[in-house]
């Protein structure tokens, strides 16, 4: 078979006539290709046929007995094989992607986090944009951090910290003032201030294991003012519950006055503010968490326009050193 160059119609090759085409070539029979393809022999008989016509050469010659490969057919055997397999790549590739972006992620975040908080508001825009993934949400400290993203226990940390960046990439995102708590029944819950004296002379309920930056901020700031601090190390979900109970004071950030127990009061204290950021591996290609940093972007950007009395946008890094 011979076809004139000018007359072979402009069309693409269909992966089914190279499938169907080594099949035959394979099986050196039409009936037995068919049934290794589970189609009828006809369908395959024009698979064949079209990509001849395609391709503008003759790829079988045809007996009663089989069929044999041409020398045309020989020398388009493996590249038809090329082609498959090049496809199967393809396709591995997409899955992988697809598979990447419906996966769980694991996200550390400082807990409990408030109602409405950027947590929350986080894991709802990225839901939103990437309805099939799931985020599990853990508690670690903040020495164990880096060393959980490194290991790959956690995809992303949202964090109060400043984390050693070798091999992590970061963006602060809010920063909201540092409130003091006390019970509803406390003599100063409802003084327009808190003294920093006052954190000392009654039990400071603080997590300072689990928040060593937020710890080392307050102590440096009370420092500064000639206070020094005496904390009872209390687990973060444990805090508020002892203080409504009438069993110490803490100092927290002000969006955990949100939703709060009724028994709590929450008491500006002298300027002090800290910023949370987003955390992730910097090499990691992981779609589900690039949709998570952007959901942590416009998450911040919804909370500073809509409670700017709790959370404003992140400061640079060398003004936020000068205050605190």
């Amino acid at each position: 078979m011979t076809v004139n160059p000018d007359d072979r119609p402009a069309t693409d090759v269909d992966p089914r006539w190279l499938r169907a085409f080594l099949a035959v070539a394979e099986e050196r029979h039409f009936g037995r290709a068919a049934a290794r393809l589970s189609m009828g022999q006809p369908s395959l008989s024009r698979h064949v046929q079209q990509l001849e016509r395609v391709l503008g050469i003759k790829l079988f010659d045809r007996a009663s007995h089989g069929v044999t490969l041409t020398e045309a057919g020989r020398l388009i055997r493996p590249k038809a094989e090329d082609v498959l397999a090049q496809n199967a790549r393809l396709w591995s590739t997409a899955q992988a992607y697809v598979s990447a972006s419906r996966s769980a992620m694991t996200v550390a975040a400082p807990l409990p986090g408030p109602a409405g908080g950027l947590l929350a508001e986080a894991i709802r825009r990225f839901r939103a944009g990437s309805g099939h993934a799931q985020i599990a949400v853990l508690d670690l400290a903040d020495g164990e951090q880096a060393g959980a993203l490194a290991q790959h226990r956690v995809d992303a940390v949202l964090t109060w910290g400043q984390l050693p960046l070798t091999g992590l990439a970061g963006e602060a995102l809010i920063e909201e003032p540092v409130t003091g708590v006390v019970g509803v029944r406390h003599p100063l819950a409802s003084a327009p201030q808190l003294p920093w004296s006052a954190l000392a002379e009654d039990s400071l309920l603080f997590p300072v294991r689990e928040r060593q930056h937020c710890w080392s901020v307050l102590r440096a700031s009370t420092e500064r003012a000639g206070t020094v601090l005496d904390p009872v190390p209390t687990a973060p979900a444990a805090v508020l519950d002892l203080v409504a109970g009438g069993l110490g004071c803490s100092a927290v950030p002000a969006s955990q006055s949100l939703g709060a127990s009724p028994e709590l009061a929450f008491v500006r204290l002298p300027e002090l503010s800290v910023t949370m950021s987003v955390v992730w591996r910097q090499a990691d290609p992981s779609p589900a968490v690039s949709a998570f940093v952007a959901a942590c972007r416009a998450a911040a950007a919804i909370l500073t326009r809509t409670r700017p009395d709790i959370w404003t946008a992140a400061r640079p890094a060398a003004e936020r050193a000068g205050t605190t």
